[in-house]
């Protein structure tokens, strides 16, 4: 049997390390710009950062569980819920993305677009069902500058030109597009000079023979031109000359006009996507911080040796369970406690490395015997326990589907075949019992399970 005090300084250890964890990962998920949620399949709010709570004015603890769906008008939650049903539906799609406004409300006055990102997680110990990351960035300021330009020049917030096909800029459709390329003198230059020149030697050597392919295309047949279509630029980062070390992603799409085969106009349009990247950037980041959370917590809820749960996790989960028998929530609750016979001898004999294996095998039969509401939990050495949502009869079945198939196996020790039998104890939860009070009376059955001979379960009368 294991020491408990020596568990119990285990776990408070766990337990430290895992909220000094905590506390570096929610630093790092409150610097990123914008909204950062973690959602379960309900659509409740695990986890966020505190640009979140704070733009809904909202305490931070009072984030957690609470509806994604409430911050929304019903208008706007039908298009929100309805991208994470399309991601929920289609196992091959990683992510969405769309552009979606927060209505005026009390705690936001005043419409702000947002430019969203939801992307699947993966399911982790499943007791939460699917989860779903959501990166919102607010676009505000983008929008309210494109709105500008279109209550001053009348147009579109993007940069329009036509092309002739010696390549010089013949015409300009928007003053957007002095914006976009930091000058308003395109009269007669070539479209390569203006655009391609001046970013050049930042070009992949792809993007270059791309540019030298889109010259080449210009009063060449519309077959030629599609055939090199798809080598030319379309995304490039053009750095600002006013400003040092800053710049524009430019998305940049090409129309040919072409007169009996030949492309005789180049129909450009060029659109900043700048804040669209950067914010798939931040995205990047956020998904290595999740793929970093999500280790340092399995970690902690997760032996590693048996894959069943931590004590530092039943504490909490368990809680819950019994609360909520506690309540009426469901009628019955029990415990199954486990004890692998003689395992101390059986370690002395063939040593520690031996021992772990049979653990690691016996954990993985709780584990497949474990129902999806069960709670299956390495209590310490080799005591193992399930605990159900079920009366001492179910848990009995379980109880003895585990110590048949445990029986059943086989560990090749050198040149001899070794087996295992463990025990059990069951037990009911009383309401108003705690977690201590439940173990005690599982351990003594478990005892008597012992003095009867081994290889056995006892139930609670």
């Amino acid at each position: 049997m294991s020491n408990i005090n020596q568990d119990i300084q285990a776990s408070h250890k766990i337990l430290a390390m895992q909220e000094e964890a905590n506390e570096h990962s929610d630093r790092i998920v409150d610097m990123l710009p914008g909204i950062f949620v973690v959602l379960n399949e309900k659509h409740e709010v695990l986890r966020s950062n505190v640009a979140f709570a704070n733009m809904f004015n909202l305490k931070h603890e009072k984030v957690l569980r609470l509806k994604f769906s409430s911050i929304f008008k019903k208008e706007a939650w039908d298009i929100f819920s309805r991208q994470l049903r399309y991601l929920a539906d289609d196992p091959v799609r990683d992510i969405v993305k769309f552009e979606l406004s927060f209505d005026e409300s009390e705690s936001m006055p005043v419409e702000h677009p947002f430019y969203w990102q939801l992307s699947r997680m993966n399911r982790g110990n499943g007791a939460e069902g699917d989860l779903y990351t959501i990166v919102g960035e607010d676009i505000t300021l983008l929008r309210e500058s494109e709105t500008k330009l279109l209550n001053v020049f009348a147009s579109i917030p993007l940069g329009i030109l036509t092309v002739n096909e010696d390549g010089i800029i013949e015409d300009t459709y928007s003053n957007y597009l002095g914006y976009l390329l930091d000058s308003n003198d395109f009269k007669d230059r070539s479209f390569k000079e203006v655009l391609f020149d001046p970013i050049f030697q930042d070009l992949s050597n792809e993007e270059k023979t791309g540019v030298e392919n889109l010259v080449a295309c210009l009063n060449q047949s519309d077959t030629f031109f599609q055939s090199k279509l798809d080598t030319f630029p379309k995304v490039v980062f053009f750095s600002s000359q006013m400003k040092e070390n800053q710049g524009k992603f430019l998305q940049i799409s090409y129309k040919p006009v072409s007169y009996e085969g030949l492309v005789k106009r180049l129909l450009v349009i060029i659109e900043d996507r700048t804040s669209i990247i950067k914010a798939e950037e931040d995205k990047k980041k956020a998904n290595l911080l999740e793929k970093q959370s999500r280790a340092v917590y399995e970690s902690a809820i997760r032996d590693p040796l048996t894959g069943l749960y931590t004590r530092l996790y039943m504490q909490d989960e368990v809680k819950r369970l019994l609360d909520a028998h506690d309540n009426n929530d469901f009628k019955d609750a029990s415990l199954i406690m486990f004890d692998v016979d003689h395992f101390k001898k059986f370690n002395d004999t063939y040593g520690h490395d031996v021992g772990d294996q049979v653990l690691a095998q016996i954990g993985a039969v709780v584990l497949k015997q474990s129902r999806e509401n069960d709670i299956p939990v390495r209590f310490g050495g080799e005591e193992l326990m399930i605990f159900l949502k079920s009366n001492c009869q179910t848990a009995l079945l379980v109880a003895e589907r585990v110590r048949c198939e445990v029986e059943k196996l086989e560990l090749k020790v050198g040149d001899k075949i070794v087996r295992v039998t463990i025990s059990g104890g069951i037990a009911a939860h009383s309401k108003g019992e705690d977690i201590a009070q439940l173990i005690k009376k599982s351990d003594l059955k478990l005892y008597r399970a012992k003095d009867e001979g081994r290889n056995r379960i006892v139930v609670e009368s």
